[in-house]
């Protein structure tokens, strides 16, 4: 029996995913929603590990599934690293990361020079922070397939991030990179990497390069944004129902 176990990113907790809950139940699929604690990267990497225990022991006999959405990836990558056999499947939804060379060449194709990193960094931070409107956020996490009012309805759930949280996170590349140097939980039919061609957070060579690194299977949604997979009705369903078949392989 799989019980699959879901993974928030940066900016937002366990209530990402209502909108999939009815269509869950509805197919009577056994979860998990976990609050990470993102008061540190320190208490997130063990609050993902601990949550994950905690599940496994009050059900020994389920196949654990790991769903990670965005920075939640990279946690849910973390836990099935280190966890190894006690994880059954991984799936990876708009996350991913890059080691420096690939990210270096990704700017200087770009060209993109420092002034405008910094910049970029600092907008995403006071994105993060809350001091952004949300009529003036949501283009970077929705296209046009999720309706204005459900954007909306995320956006209450929102959580304004530490200022000390972000300034580590975006600082992280290193520790990221550190950690998955050495493959412990790989292979095509272990992890599925979900790539959303609209993403303007999650750059799709990052995504490709955390598949190619854990010799992943994956699928691209065409059209589809940063959060549209999982709020929009016009992929959620789909959603649903690849990770599904995906954890039954």
């Amino acid at each position: 029996m799989t019980h699959f176990i879901f993974f928030h990113g940066i900016g937002i907790r366990s209530p990402f995913w209502s909108s999939i809950v009815p269509i869950l139940d509805n197919k009577s699929v056994n979860y998990s929603l976990i609050d990470l604690d993102f008061s540190s990267l320190d208490k997130a990497f063990e609050s993902s590990i601990t949550s994950v225990k905690d599940i496994i022991q009050k059900y020994p006999n389920r196949d654990i599934v790991i769903v990670g959405h965005s920075l939640g990836g990279l946690f849910a990558t973390y836990v099935a690293q280190t966890l190894g056999d006690d994880i059954h499947k991984l799936i990876l939804v708009a996350s991913g990361v890059a080691p420096k060379q690939i990210s270096v060449k990704a700017i200087q194709q770009k060209q993109i020079n420092i002034l405008y990193k910094w910049v970029k960094k600092l907008g995403i931070q006071i994105m993060f922070k809350g001091y952004l409107p949300a009529w003036l956020t949501q283009s970077m996490f929705f296209t046009k397939n999720t309706p204005k009012e459900a954007q909306r309805k995320l956006w209450k759930d929102a959580v304004k991030e530490k200022q000390s949280f972000l300034l580590e996170y975006f600082q992280s590349k290193t520790i990221w990179n550190d950690y998955f140097k050495r493959v412990h939980f790989s292979g095509p039919d272990n992890v599925l990497v979900i790539i959303c061609d609209k993403d303007k957070l999650v750059p799709k060579h990052a995504s490709i390069y955390l598949k190619d690194h854990l010799n992943g299977s994956y699928k691209v949604y065409e059209d589809c944004g940063h959060n549209d997979i999982v709020i929009s009705d016009k992929f959620n369903k789909k959603f649903i129902n690849d990770i599904v078949v995906f954890s039954s392989i």
